[in-house]
């Protein structure tokens, strides 16, 4: 069964999030494709001056999308928000844009497996946990998120989140214990030449030295992934304060499920450093399935039966106070 949310009607016509296409410039901008109409006789039956089918991009938000879209329809179809445009449709747009990644995501993985990468060792893969892309996508997408500086690169599929995401900056942290790591920099070199840095070292302490270097440097979203012991969470939430852009920021600490890192993200907020404003929670699965309509790939969701139980992840985000 098709979720209502997916299917958007304006006064008998039928907008459907259609198959997900990648084409990638120089720029390394990530587009996609959500048909307005379930045939091209539907659309001039019923509004022959509606665009056909409306190009999504990973770095432009849903709002931004669903504006430019509704704006092309007559009133009368939905434009200017009749029939609830907007609203209908930046949903639609969110579950494209969601698939966006994961094949993104995916042709990063081929490229780590092409380069002699055993993928069972890998660690994150963070497309594996749907309702984490989906938070990260919503806070990138803020007008005033600029720079992103995050602890864990790991194999990078979260920087690429964030660039293909429309970040303008991305500085990570990584202890750089695995080789994957430096094949999964090359592959995001090529697609964001000059847009993201990779610091290696032990975090606690290359945080500090490259703020006391770049002091002008500073960042709105504050990403925490690193080590999961008490001290190394508790250590980068402190390191990173001293960085974040105090006009508008957001601090985002992954795995508040496991007992270390949810400790400390409690004690640095009960010590009043910090706020919390949501935490999300996600099945983990590597079994991606396509919510179809009519034939038609709409989306993807985690195939429920393989879902791993005792692998269910959190990510809490706020700001620092």
């Amino acid at each position: 069964m098709i979720p209502l949310l997916l299917l958007l009607l304006l006064n008998n016509i039928t907008l459907i999030a259609s198959t997900v296409t990648i084409t990638n410039s120089t720029s390394g901008r990530v587009s996609g494709s959500v048909e307005l109409f379930e045939s091209e006789s539907d659309r001039a039956a019923n509004c022959p001056t509606c665009p056909s089918h409306v190009t999504t991009y990973l770095d432009e938000s849903p709002l931004t999308t669903a504006n430019r879209v509704c704006s092309l329809l007559p009133p009368t179809v939905g434009g200017e928000d009749g029939g609830g445009c907007l609203t209908s449709l930046k949903k639609i747009i969110s579950e494209n844009q969601l698939a966006l990644f994961i094949e993104l995501g995916m042709k990063l993985d081929l490229h780590l497996k092409s380069s002699g990468v055993d993928m069972p060792s890998v660690e994150g893969k963070s497309f594996t946990y749907l309702e984490k892309i989906k938070l990260m996508q919503k806070l990138v997408h803020h007008p005033q998120v600029e720079t992103i500086c995050e602890v864990g690169f790991n194999a990078g599929h979260g920087t690429l989140l964030w660039l293909a995401s429309g970040a303008k900056k991305v500085l990570s942290f990584e202890l750089g214990q695995y080789t994957y790591s430096t094949k999964a920099i090359s592959f995001l070199s090529e697609l964001y030449p000059n847009k993201f840095q990779v610091i290696m070292g032990d975090s606690l302490k290359t945080v500090p030295s490259f703020h006391d270097m770049f002091p002008e440097e500073k960042c709105n979203i504050l990403f925490v992934d690193g080590g999961h012991l008490y001290e190394h969470a508790y250590g980068d939430m402190g390191n990173f304060r001293s960085m974040r852009n105090e006009s508008f920021h957001y601090l985002v600490i992954d795995d508040t499920n496991q007992e270390p890192v949810q400790k400390a993200w409690g004690d640095y907020r009960m010590q009043g450093l910090a706020k919390e404003e949501e935490t999300v929670w996600s099945d983990y699965s590597e079994v991606l399935v396509w919510k179809e309509f009519q034939g038609r790939p709409i989306g993807v969701e985690v195939d429920g039966d393989s879902v791993v139980e005792n692998w269910r992840s959190s990510m809490s985000y706020g700001v620092y106070l």
